[in-house]
């Protein structure tokens, strides 16, 4: 999913504060956080899909209609697992300029998630 001018400028914003003594841990704590949005995303799926309460007009559109507001903030929050995505791999190819390698970005996520 390609980024929003404003998500590219977040992430350039955040590149700019990355260095070598810290490029490992900042994308592992971005991915650890796109993991967990992204599980927690899954794991509600089905708790957010709204049955009318009954078979009448009323109780039909009203699920409608708050099914329609479920959707946005559901899709809001995939937008943000999308641009935390986008940094974690924007985070990757400045630690693989830094000379670091693929490994050492696992590494440092699995050290992460471990604790």
């Amino acid at each position: 999913m390609p980024t929003t001018p404003e998500q590219q400028r977040s992430i350039n914003g955040l590149l700019a504060q990355v260095h070598t003594g810290n490029v490992l841990q900042v994308a592992a704590s971005l991915r650890k956080q796109a993991d967990d949005v992204e599980r927690a995303l899954y794991g509600a799926q089905q708790s957010l899909r709204l049955q009318p309460c009954g078979a009448d007009p009323v109780s039909i559109d009203a699920a409608a209609s708050f099914q329609k507001k479920i959707d946005l903030i559901v899709a809001a929050h995939w937008a943000q697992h999308a641009e935390l995505r986008a940094a974690v791999e924007a985070l990757r190819l400045s630690a693989i300029s830094y000379g670091f390698t693929d490994q050492d970005l696992e590494d440092s996520f699995r050290s992460l998630v471990e604790q």
